[in-house]
């Protein structure tokens, strides 16, 4: 909550400092332990360090999560604000180890370990590695590489899906992507607009798609839809028919029912 005017915005965890949307002040955010936020924080490598010294500065394409502006930054930045909107963009790249529940929010990298364990429904990063357990929501901007083995209960909203190769993977909600490759072994339900099944790669599921690859030694199997939404129409309800008979188990008559008088009895009969 800004102190300055009251407007109420949602923030990163991990950050120290933000400007207020509404009236544009700038104010610190409490923090409730600096450790724990940190811990998740990926320090730049050896090997990025040496590329760095040899092939120069690269630079990155950052989407803003607010307005969906687009710039271009160098990779050595750590964070942003958006030019259109105002709004402040972590630009770091962030490794889960252990179970994590916080939200985070970063333009960077988000890189799951094989022993990491996400469970939050509140990420958005710039690109996502995912190598161990995701059972919350990524929306990711640019492109989630998945390298894992088992079930992935969690959900995945990206611009490209990628199956990399040793992945055996089956997604148990649906994936919606623009672009679904893979390299890898996958069982999944996919909405994308195209799919492209790689040499060597697997897949097994229901693919509603505009346009699909299956290149030479790659496996599709399943149902497959070409330019249609995946719109699952309900089957309009049948209006019961009351004069169809009804039978036990063990009767085998099936057809309407056809009414007969009753036998009349008449007066002094038994």
């Amino acid at each position: 909550m800004c102190p300055h005017c009251g407007h109420v915005q949602e923030e990163s965890v991990l950050l120290r400092t933000t400007v207020c949307r509404k009236c544009r002040n700038d104010y610190p955010l409490e923090r409730i332990s600096d450790d724990a936020d940190t811990s998740i924080v990926k320090e730049p490598g050896l090997f990025q360090k040496l590329s760095r010294m040899v092939f120069g500065v690269k630079e990155r394409e950052v989407v803003c999560f607010t307005c969906a502006h687009t710039q271009v930054l160098s990779t050595e930045a750590q964070s942003t604000m958006c030019p259109d909107c105002g709004s402040y963009i972590d630009l770091r790249d962030f490794k889960i180890t252990t179970p994590f529940s916080r939200s985070v929010q970063t333009a960077g990298e988000l890189h799951i370990a094989p022993k990491g364990d996400l469970t939050s429904t509140k990420v958005s990063c710039g690109s996502a590695r995912i190598e161990g357990s995701l059972r919350g929501y990524i929306v990711c901007t640019g492109t989630a590489a998945v390298r894992m083995k088992g079930r992935m209960t969690g959900g995945i909203d990206c611009k490209q899906l990628l199956v990399e190769k040793k992945a055996d993977v089956e997604f148990v909600r649906t994936m919606k992507c623009k672009e679904f490759v893979v390299n890898g072994k996958s069982t999944a339900k996919i909405i994308a607009d195209k799919v492209i099944i790689n040499k060597g790669g697997w897949l097994e599921g229901t693919v509603y798609a505009r346009a699909i690859t299956v290149e030479k030694g790659g496996v599709f199997s399943g149902e497959l839809f070409i330019g249609q939404d995946d719109g699952i129409v309900a089957p309009e309800p049948v209006e019961e028919d009351k004069n169809l008979a009804r039978f036990e188990e063990d009767d085998l008559g099936y057809g309407p029912i056809k009414w007969q008088e009753p036998p009349r009895v008449d007066d002094g009969e038994i």
